[in-house]
C-alpha cells in the first residue's frame, strides 16, 4: 500500500508539474499577443511629438516604404532637440539634398532587431554601407559614437524597435556644409571669408555656398594672403580694387568636384575666362602654380576645397607684378586707368616694355578730362590717348627736360611748365605724385588725363582761369575772348611758336582805374605787347636781353639775385616773372605780377 501511495503522489506532483508548465507557456503566449505592436516604425514616430523632425525627414528621404517594411529594423530615431542642436545651415543643406538626407538617416538604421540588453560594446553595421556605429554600453546606459545617448529604449514597433537617442549620428567624411561653410569654420581661411563677404563677390559668394553647386577651389591661407599682400606693398585686402580682388579669386576656382587623386600634370581651365591653372604632380606633393597643396580633398556639400600656401595670380597679374602693370592694377585710384589698358590690350606692354615712363591719370582725372565712361571707346579710340601718357624712357622728376618738350609713344609731344609749387603738364594737368619706381620703369601721378593734341597758348590760359588756379587769368582771358580783340587772339592761337607773358588778375587790379581811360587801339597794344615770336623758355632769359614784342616795341629783360623780371617802356616799371613754362601745343606762357605798358601809354 506504501508503494501504491507513494506512486499516487509522484504521480499527483508530476501531474501539477506538468500543469503548471501548461499554464505558465499558455500565460507566455497569451502575454506575447497581448504586447505585440500593432505600428510599425513609421507610425510609432509619427505618434510622437518628439521625433517629428524625424519623421518629415524620413518623408523628405523617400524612406517611409522602407522603414514600414518588414524589417526587422532597429532606428536609432534623434529627437527634435537633437536636429536642433545641428547648425541650422548645414540642417538645411542635408534636409534639402535627398541623396545626403538618405543616407544620414541609413546610418541611423541597423537590420535586425537589436534591444538595448543585445547591445556590446563595438561596432554595429548600419543601413549605410560601409559605415558603422560604435556602441559603448557602461551599465544601464549606451553611447553610441562617443557622444549620442541613448535616453529611451526598447520602444517596440511591429517591423522593429527604437531607441532614442540626443544627438544625431555623422557618418564618417560626411560632407554637409558648403564650401563657405567649411571655410568659415577653419579660422586659417578667413581672410578669404572676409574677400567673398564683400559686396561686390555676391555672385562668387551665392555659388560657393550653394549645396547644390559643384565646385573645386583652391582656398589659400590667411598667411598666404598676408604674404602678397606684403609683396604688394598693401596693409589690408581692402587697399586692393575689388574688381582684381574678384578676378584672383575667381581664378582660384574650378567647375566640378575634383579631387588630389584626378589631378595630374597640365593645365586646367579656371572659371576666369581664359585662364588656367598648372598642375604639378610629379614631385612629393601637389603643386598648383606656383603653390603647394597643404590640406587636400576637405568634401563639401558642393564640391571640395583644398587648402594652398600661396595666393594663386592670373598670367596678366603675374606678368604686371613687380613691373609698371602691378601699380595700376593694385592702387584703387588707378581703376579707369587699368580698365582703359586693359580694353586697349595694353596693359602687357606697360608690365614688360623696359624703360618707361607712364604719366598716370587717376581716377578723377578722367572726369576731369570729360571721359566719364569708356562704354562705346573702342581699342582703336583708346590706344592713342593711352599712348600719350608714355614717354619711351625712364625719366626721373629731377630728370625731366629743361625744354619742357617730351615726344611720347603716340609721337605727339607733351609740353611741360614748371611752376614754384608744381610742374603742369600741357598746361592743364598738375603732377601729383612723381618717382614711383617699379622695375620696367617709373610713374608720375597726374589729376588730368591728357588728350592730344595739346591745347594752345589761349585754350590754356582760359583752362587755367576755368579751374581757378592760383595765378588767375580770367582778365586776361576776358580780353582775348572780346570781339574787338578777335584778330589778335586769332593770331596768337594761329601761330607755330608763340611766347606769352600773361599777367595775373592781380596785376590788372593794380591799373584797374587806368583801363577803363584806354581805347581800343590802346588795349590792342597792351595785349600785343605781352607776345613775343618763338618759343622762349625760361632758361634762354638772360639780363639785358631785348625782346621784341608784337606790338613793335621791345621789353628789356632784368635778372637781379636770380630774379627775373621785364621792364616795359612806360617809365621803368618791372614785371616779376613768377611762373615760368606752362606749355601749350603752339607755344609757352610766363606768368607776371605786372600789366606791361608801352610807351605809346
Amino acid at each position: 500500500m506504501k508503494t501504491i501511495s507513494n506512486h499516487l503522489k509522484l504521480s499527483g506532483r508530476l501531474f501539477l508539474s506538468v500543469l503548471m508548465v501548461g499554464l505558465l507557456l499558455f500565460t507566455t503566449s497569451c502575454d506575447d499577443d497581448d504586447d505585440k505592436p500593432s505600428k510599425n516604425i513609421v507610425e510609432v514616430a509619427q505618434g510622437n511629438a518628439e521625433l517629428s523632425t524625424l519623421v518629415s525627414a524620413v518623408q523628405a528621404a523617400g524612406l517611409t516604404s522602407y522603414l514600414s517594411g518588414t524589417g526587422p529594423f532597429t532606428v536609432f530615431a534623434p529627437t527634435n532637440a537633437a536636429f536642433a542642436k545641428i547648425d541650422p545651415a548645414t540642417l538645411n543643406n542635408i534636409l534639402g539634398n535627398p541623396t545626403l538626407l538618405t543616407a544620414l538617416l541609413q546610418y541611423h538604421v541597423v537590420n535586425g532587431k537589436v534591444y538595448s540588453k543585445d547591445l556590446t560594446d563595438g561596432e554595429v553595421n548600419t543601413a549605410l554601407a560601409g559605415q558603422t556605429v560604435l556602441v559603448d554600453v557602461n551599465g544601464n546606459s549606451v553611447t553610441l559614437n562617443g557622444s549620442s545617448m541613448v535616453t529611451d529604449a526598447d520602444i517596440k514597433a511591429s517591423n522593429g524597435v527604437i531607441h532614442i537617442i540626443d544627438e544625431v549620428l555623422i557618418p564618417d567624411d560626411f560632407a554637409a556644409q558648403t564650401i563657405v561653410q567649411i571655410a568659415a569654420s577653419n579660422p586659417n581661411f578667413s581672410t578669404l571669408v572676409q574677400i567673398l563677404s564683400l559686396p561686390e563677390m555676391s555672385d562668387l559668394l551665392a555659388a560657393a555656398n550653394d549645396p547644390t553647386a559643384d565646385l573645386t577651389v583652391f582656398a589659400p591661407t590667411n598667411a598666404a594672403f598676408d604674404a602678397t599682400l606684403a609683396a604688394l606693398g598693401k596693409n589690408s585686402i581692402n587697399d586692393i580694387p575689388t574688381g582684381i580682388l574678384k578676378e584672383i579669386v575667381t581664378y582660384h576656382i574650378l567647375g566640378g568636384a575634383v579631387f588630389s587623386n584626378e589631378l595630374s600634370n597640365g593645365d586646367v581651365p579656371t572659371l576666369l575666362p581664359g585662364e588656367s591653372v598648372t598642375v604639378d604632380v610629379s614631385g612629393s606633393g601637389v603643386k598648383i602654380d606656383n603653390a603647394n597643396v597643404i590640406a587636400a580633398d576637405v568634401a563639401a556639400i558642393n564640391g571640395v576645397i583644398h587648402g594652398v600656401d600661396g595666393v594663386l595670380l592670373p598670367s596678366y597679374v603675374t606678368t604686371a607684378v613687380g613691373n609698371i602693370g602691378e601699380v595700376v592694377l593694385f592702387n584703387k585710384d588707378f581703376t579707369v586707368l587699368a580698365a582703359a589698358l586693359r580694353k586697349a590690350e595694353l596693359l602687357d606692354a606697360v608690365s614688360t616694355t623696359d624703360n618707361i615712363t607712364v604719366f598716370a591719370p587717376d581716377n578723377a582725372a578722367f572726369v576731369k578730362a570729360g571721359i566719364t565712361s569708356l562704354d562705346g571707346l573702342t581699342k582703336d579710340d583708346l590706344t592713342p590717348v593711352l599712348l600719350y601718357h608714355v614717354l619711351g624712357a625712364k625719366v626721373l622728376s629731377s630728370q625731366l627736360p629743361a625744354s619742357g618738350i617730351a615726344k611720347m609713344l603716340n609721337e605727339e609731344n607733351i609740353y611741360l611748365g614748371y611752376l614754384t609749387n608744381s610742374v603742369l603738364v600741357n598746361g592743364l594737368s598738375t603732377i601729383t605724385a612723381v618717382d614711383i619706381e617699379k622695375d620696367n620703369g617709373v610713374i608720375h601721378v597726374i589729376d588730368r588725363t591728357l588728350v592730344p593734341p595739346a591745347g594752345d597758348i589761349v585754350d590754356i590760359a582760359a583752362a587755367l582761369a576755368d579751374n581757378g588756379d592760383a595765378s588767375q587769368f580770367t582778365v586776361l582771358v576776358s580780353l582775348l575772348s572780346n570781339p574787338a580783340y578777335e584778330d589778335i587772339t586769332a593770331a596768337i592761337k594761329a601761330a607755330n611758336n608763340i611766347t606769352v607773358f600773361a599777367p595775373t588778375d592781380a596785376a590788372f587790379a593794380e591799373i584797374a582805374s587806368v583801363i577803363p581811360t584806354l581805347t581800343e587801339d590802346q588795349i590792342s597794344a597792351v595785349l600785343t605787347y605781352h607776345a613775343t615770336n618763338g618759343r622762349v623758355f625760361s632758361s634762354q632769359l638772360v639780363n639785358n636781353q631785348v625782346i621784341p614784342m608784337l606790338s613793335g616795341q621791345n621789353t628789356i629783360v632784368r635778372i637781379t639775385g636770380g630774379a627775373v623780371a621785364l621792364q616795359d617802356l612806360s617809365g621803368g616799371r618791372n614785371a616779376n616773372v613768377v611762373e615760368v613754362n606752362v606749355h601749350g601745343s603752339n607755344g609757352v606762357i610766363h606768368v607776371i605780377d605786372k600789366v606791361l605798358l608801352p610807351l605809346a601809354l
